[in-house]
Formats: structure tokens, sequence, C-alpha cells
């Protein structure tokens, strides 16, 4: 029987990490959830716990690879059900609204993308909020509201769509920010999808971050949005620099 949720968890070096994410998983029905994990290799421990729970796990690769993003689309190719969710190694994912997923009304199911809020690890970066809510706007445009743990993808909405491995931080908003301007359908929903663990690539406000942002949205964005991004990015890294939510 095909699951209804694919849950994707790259992960490279985290064994506790994953073993949290994966713990929480079982709690749901699993005639629901399909678990891939895409292990990027290098840690011992990290495939000596596989090995030990494989048998909890509908499919494993341990190997080495082009980084997350990379790890994202293997973990989607490998994918059966009809949704699909990436999570990190360490995130919690909440068991009811997972289950308010699977129970949505079958009109609910036609729309292809579902935004949940997410709740951010309460030992959490200067300058990151406690959560992020259910957002699909033109907010995007500017900040990266839209975290790929509050995301549910339909499955055929990824078919012939991939994570673009060269941007090493930002190739899941870039995603977002071209499936925003496509105008592909959307529902949000006042609900906590996952408790997000601290320490993500996108929440290490170096230089490299925002250089990454402008050549993404140099490339996605266009007219006066686009051409006022250098001073906006500018004014972002400035504030992110003083522990500012922006």
């Amino acid at each position: 029987m095909e699951a209804t949720i694919s849950v994707i968890i790259p992960v490279k070096s985290d064994p506790k990490g994953l073993a949290t994410t994966v713990d929480a998983l079982l709690k749901i029905d699993r005639n629901h959830v399909e678990i891939i994990v895409v292990d990027g290799g290098g840690c011992p421990t990290t495939q000596s716990w596989l090995l030990e729970h494989q048998h909890e796990i509908d499919h494993v690769r341990s190997a080495k690879d082009g980084g997350v993003y990379d790890a994202m689309n293997y973990g989607k190719s490998c994918a059966t059900g009809k949704w699909i969710w990436f999570l990190g190694a360490g995130d919690i994912p909440s068991v009811s609204a997972l289950e308010y997923l699977v129970d949505l009304p079958a009109e609910q199911q036609e729309i292809p993308l579902h935004i949940f809020s997410v709740q951010m690890d309460a030992d959490r970066e200067a300058g990151v909020p406690a959560s992020y809510p259910a957002r699909w706007d033109a907010s995007m445009y500017w900040r990266n509201t839209t975290h790929h743990q509050g995301v549910v993808y339909r499955r055929d909405l990824l078919k012939d769509r991939k994570f673009n491995a060269k941007w090493k931080v930002l190739s899941d908003y870039a995603l977002h920010l071209s499936l925003f301007q496509s105008g592909i359908p959307f529902e949000t929903h006042d609900r906590i999808l996952a408790k997000v663990k601290s320490g993500g690539l996108s929440r290490k406000f170096h230089a490299g971050l925002y250089r990454e942002e402008w050549v993404v949205k140099r490339q996605i964005l266009s007219g006066w949005r686009k051409w006022v991004q250098p001073v906006w990015l500018l004014v972002k890294f400035t504030s992110k620099q003083l522990g500012v939510p922006r």
C-alpha cells in the first residue's frame, strides 16, 4: 500500500539527532508514513546506528554525496508517498499535525502545496524568532519566511523539479521563490508541523549566505524587487550581526 507521506531526512554525522527524529516518526501509523534516510557518509557512529535500526526505516542510503540538496534530490527520487516532507536530523515532527495532514478532505488533497508553522528550538541563534507562522506570500521576496520543514509538497509537484545542488544553503528558498512566482496553488494551516533543531545552514549568518541569496534572487526576480536587493541584503546582514530579528 502506498504511504500517505514520505519523510526524507538528510543527515551528516548526527546519530543522536537522527535517532530523535526517527523515534518521533515511529509514533505515527506506519501505514501512512514512509521514512527515508540519506546519510552523507563518513561517520561510523551514524552508520552503526542505521545498521542497527534499518528494520525501522523504509529506505536508507549511506554514501558520500554532493551535500544536503543532493541528498534531498536523491530522497525524493525514492519516495512513494502522495506527499513529500523534508526534515533535518534532530527536528521533531508534530504527530497531531501529521495525523491532520493524513486526514485532509479529498478536495484539499488536490492542492499541491501545504504550508504549516514551525517552532524553533529553544537554543536558537541570535536574531532568529521563536517560531515561523505559516506563510506563502510576498514576504518571501525579502526573507526566507517559509522553511522547508513547514512545507509539504505533492510528490507529483516535485517530479520534474530539483533542488539546485550548486546552492549550498538556499536551494530550498530558491525553489520556493520559483514556485511562488509561478502561482502554484497552496493552502496554509495554523498548526505547528515540527520543532526545528538549531544550527541549520541558513541560520549561520555569515557574508557568504547573503552573497548566495543575492545570486539566487538575481536569477529569479525581476524589476524593482530585483534591483533593491543589494541594499536590502546589506541591511539584513548588518541587523543579524547585531542580533536584531529582521
